[in-house]
């Protein structure tokens, strides 16, 4: 029940201050990765999601990373604009409504690799999920990856501190098939803007706010990024099977990856003792743990019984995550004071 998790979860915060000493959690703090910006307060992937995300002092801004039929970057989690646009309204984009195969899955919609993107700039954002607020739906537009560099680069020199860009690489064989190499492009972008991708020198240390990460859900996107760059790599996966975390699989992972960023259910709902276990295999390869997503709205682990703060308590203190994918970055950061603050 909800009290003996609690329980729980203070007798985990109060072992590692006993262990490792207060200053600890001060030292390790989880860093905090803006999931498509505040996302739980304004449309995701907004450049006004981004920048209130940074004004609530996130770590990390997450932009995914789609293209244009003219090769631009842009910010979108899907290759649909369908669900987070309101391209529907455009009767001259009737026909570019089509049906295509996107890494084994059929997709209806309109892809917004039919669009160029100064036809993308004629769309606005809608908020995606029903439960959160629709006030700012149609206010804003969709940005190129450019400018959310050029909105972090601003904060930067603003605030004074690193906030990085935590950047996802989306359908990566799907824009393949359409004759784009993402990975080249986007490290392409990158060293345009002023960024080191190579070299001794590039900042890697997840276990530190730098400015660059790539994430992605394809592992061969991610073995050839080894290949051509020095960047932090994170390897996502989806919800996996307790043996899928064995020593050996973590191992294989960290050749390539600095971290691993799962789906937290496949930490939340297993015991306590089973998933630490799993937790510390995966810190034994060097790797770094940014499990995915933190809502505070919903999907909240039944066993926190929609205590969010308590959800992020558990993986923080008991199971010792290094990071997470938060969609209220205020909410977190919060979470993260107060467990720091004794």
């Amino acid at each position: 029940n909800i009290e003996s998790m609690q329980l729980l979860i203070y007798c985990c915060f109060f072992l590692i201050r006993g262990i490792y000493g207060h200053d600890v959690l001060s030292e390790f703090r989880p860093q905090i990765i803006s999931h498509r910006g505040a996302s739980g307060y304004v449309p995701e992937h907004s450049l006004q999601a981004y920048q209130l995300a940074i004004n609530l002092l996130t770590d990390y801004i997450e932009p995914d990373l789609c293209l244009t039929k003219d090769g631009v970057f842009v910010a979108m989690h899907d290759v649909l604009l369908d669900s987070t646009t309101n391209v529907a309204s455009f009767s001259q984009y009737d026909e570019r409504k089509t049906t295509r195969i996107v890494d084994g899955t059929n997709m209806t919609g309109y892809f917004v690799s039919d669009f160029l993107y100064s036809e993308l700039q004629e769309l606005r954002l809608n908020q995606r999920l029903p439960n959160r607020t629709t006030l700012y739906n149609g206010a804003f537009q969709i940005p190129s990856f450019a400018s959310i560099i050029d909105l972090a680069q601003e904060n930067n020199a603003a605030t004074n501190r690193t906030i990085g860009i935590y950047a996802e690489l989306k359908h990566p064989s799907y824009f393949k098939s359409l004759g784009f190499n993402m990975e080249d492009m986007l490290l392409s972008a990158l060293t345009e803007a002023g960024f080191t991708v190579i070299g001794d020198n590039v900042p890697n240390d997840l276990r530190q706010v730098v400015p660059i990460v790539i994430q992605c859900f394809d592992s061969s996107s991610l073995i050839y990024l080894k290949t051509q760059c020095n960047l932090p790599l994170v390897y996502l996966v989806e919800t996996q099977p307790l043996y899928y975390w064995t020593s050996e699989n973590m191992q294989s992972i960290a050749e390539y990856a600095q971290g691993i960023g799962p789906n937290k259910d496949s930490f939340g709902s297993l015991p306590f003792q089973v998933a630490r276990a799993a937790v510390d295999r995966i810190h034994a390869t060097g790797m770094v743990l940014h499990p995915f997503t933190f809502r505070a709205d919903s999907g909240v682990t039944s066993r926190f019984n929609g205590d969010f703060e308590a959800e992020e308590m558990y993986f923080y203190c008991c199971l010792g995550m290094d990071g997470h994918f938060t969609e209220f970055p205020d909410r977190s950061r919060g979470t993260i004071e107060l467990m720091t603050s004794y």
